[in-house]
């Protein structure tokens, strides 16, 4: 004793009692280290460390509780009906294995019957829920353990006493196995079967394997749905055009390409690098940009001509200019009817037939450059609003009233200077940008994710603050927005399926990004590093036409 104190006038009752007090002292000890290892585990699983680390902490200490000398780890592949091997240890051979590491093959869960495999203790284990405690695997009859002899065979080794345990996670579904082999007693070394103590520290440490599995299934489970939403919802924005399909994804590439460059350019951007989650950020974004759409019309996304709404309305008048020509027809057989009993007019009803003729002509000149102007994608000229303007005045005088040639809307549309869509029908596609922050921000994001809205929102923004909806300027835009800026107007320029211009070849596409850049109104940092580094290049090759590929 530390103060020499005597507990007995008798020696050997004091050398019991201080043999006892080390005992209890050890047991201490040991329980407080199980203890510190149980809340280590605990603190692991809250922090969601890796968990193939996870899973092979929980074997160690399942080892050095039980003391074990070796012990497996493994977890159910319900696609394929087998157990596989997560975790293998054997403290006697220093074998220390996991994931890919183990070339060990699975665990068959039924037989090629499709009966469930009972010969084998782990697959027994899975099918019945039952823990099983075998004093010695050679001597058992219940169980085929030709593997394991075979096993021990060829390393030398010679398994005995074994302890197989069900994983089970909250649904009551058991996800895992949980195997220890050859207990220990300790100083000695010498193989002893598993305790009812054993078990029951096994089965606490199996159920926390669990927990971690679940976790993490969840988590695993919970990203998957929330990617396959994000990108449903890229789908369905860019279904919702049919000229417009694959833009999203297009603009998404595109903007993980530039980025990726970002962060392997040892030049224009030296010390600059976007972190995981950054790029994570943008990825999303560059998914989500165009959410905002949702709520634009389809006959505005879709505009494809001046007077293009839910269908063209070039058709209409067409049906009125016919109407027109029927009317002077109409017009010129009534006059030389009354000339008929007349021979004397011969030479009037030829006149009229001039006059007809010339007017129908007239008409038919007049309809082609309502046509030519409706369908250019070019923007229009001096010459074409004075046609416009002269035809506009016009109406005809049928069955009693004025018609006029052209209605407001159609004479609006028509004085379209370049596209197709009115300052109104613009403001209602420019609003989607405002619309698509909006509707993001009511989504709780997560805060590695936070600044997706704002990344999202900002794709119409320029650096001078000439963008829209905000109109932002340099200091208020990241990087991720200024890339999706840059990819979604590269992306526009070139893409061969807008129904509204022609696509650009890549050179007409380079000179307008780097004007844009010189005039400050996009980050020239990273138009420069785009071209530089042949980003251009290597999507047009996936991308563009042929006839596009001019540099």
């Amino acid at each position: 004793m530390a103060d020499n104190k005597k507990f007995s006038k008798n020696p050997r009752i004091n050398i019991v009692i201080e043999n006892f007090i080390d005992e209890l002292s050890l047991h201490l000890q040991e329980q407080a280290r199980e203890i510190s290892e149980l809340t280590a585990i605990g603190k692991a699983i809250g922090t969601g460390k890796n968990i193939n680390n996870l899973l092979e902490m929980i074997l160690t200490i399942a080892r050095r509780f039980t003391k074990a000398d070796g012990g497996t780890l493994y977890l159910v592949d319900q696609t394929s009906q087998n157990l596989d091997f997560n975790v293998i240890h054997n403290e006697s051979l220093n074998i220390k294995k996991g994931g890919s590491a183990i070339d060990l093959p699975s665990v068959p869960l039924y037989d090629d019957n499709h009966a469930p495999n009972l010969s084998n203790v782990s697959s027994y284990v899975f099918h019945t829920g039952e823990i099983v405690n075998i004093k010695n695997v050679y001597t058992t009859k219940k169980f085929d353990f030709e593997g394991t002899k075979k096993f021990d065979a060829a390393l030398h080794y010679k398994s005995q006493s074994m302890i197989v345990i069900p994983m089970r996670n909250h649904e009551d579904e058991i996800i895992g196995i949980l195997q220890l082999i050859n207990a220990k007693d300790l100083p000695s070394n010498s193989i002893i079967p598993f305790s009812s103590e054993d078990q029951e520290k096994a089965v606490a440490l199996a159920s926390q394997a669990s927990v971690i599995l679940t976790q993490q299934t969840l988590i695993l489970e919970m990203k998957a749905l929330f990617e396959a939403f994000i990108n449903a919802i890229a789908v369905l924005i860019d279904e919702k055009s049919k000229h417009t399909g694959g833009h999203i994804q297009r603009v998404t590439e595109l903007s993980m390409m530039i980025a990726q460059k970002i962060n392997q350019d040892p030049t224009v951007f030296k010390k600059f690098c976007l972190s995981p989650d950054q790029m994570d950020e943008l990825r999303i974004a560059a998914l989500m940009h165009d959410t905002g759409k949702i709520s634009t019309p389809d006959h505005i996304i879709d505009k494809s001509s001046r007077l293009e709404t839910v269908h063209d309305k070039i058709e209409l008048i067409e049906t009125r200019w016919e109407l027109f020509k029927t009317q002077q027809k109409l017009m010129a057989a009534q006059t030389k009817l009354a000339l008929f009993d007349q021979t004397e007019k011969q030479m009037e009803l030829a006149r009229i037939d001039t006059i007809y003729n010339e007017k129908i002509q007239v008409l038919e000149t007049e309809f082609e450059t309502l046509s030519f102007i409706n369908a250019s994608k070019k923007r229009l000229e001096e010459e074409h609003f004075d046609a416009l303007a002269a035809i506009n005045k016009k109406s005809c005088h049928v069955s009693g009233k004025d018609v006029p040639y052209l209605t407001e809307n159609e004479f609006e549309n028509l004085c379209i200077l370049e596209g197709t869509l009115t300052a109104a029908e613009r403001d209602i596609i420019n609003n989607h940008a405002d619309l698509t922050e909006k509707m993001l921000n009511q989504l709780p994001w997560p805060k590695k994710l936070a600044h997706i809205p704002s990344i999202a929102g900002a794709h119409h923004e320029k650096l001078d603050g000439s963008g829209y909806p905000l109109h932002l300027t340099k200091e208020n835009l990241t990087i991720q927005a200024r890339i999706l800026a840059i990819a979604d107007i590269f992306e526009a320029l070139s893409a061969p399926d807008r129904p509204y211009k022609s696509p650009m070849t890549l050179s007409q596409a380079e000179a307008i990004l780097q004007r844009m850049g010189e005039q400050g109104m996009l980050d020239k940092d990273i138009i420069t590093l785009f071209f530089r580094s042949g980003t251009h290049l290597e999507y047009a090759q996936k991308h563009l036409s042929d006839f596009q590929m001019d540099l």
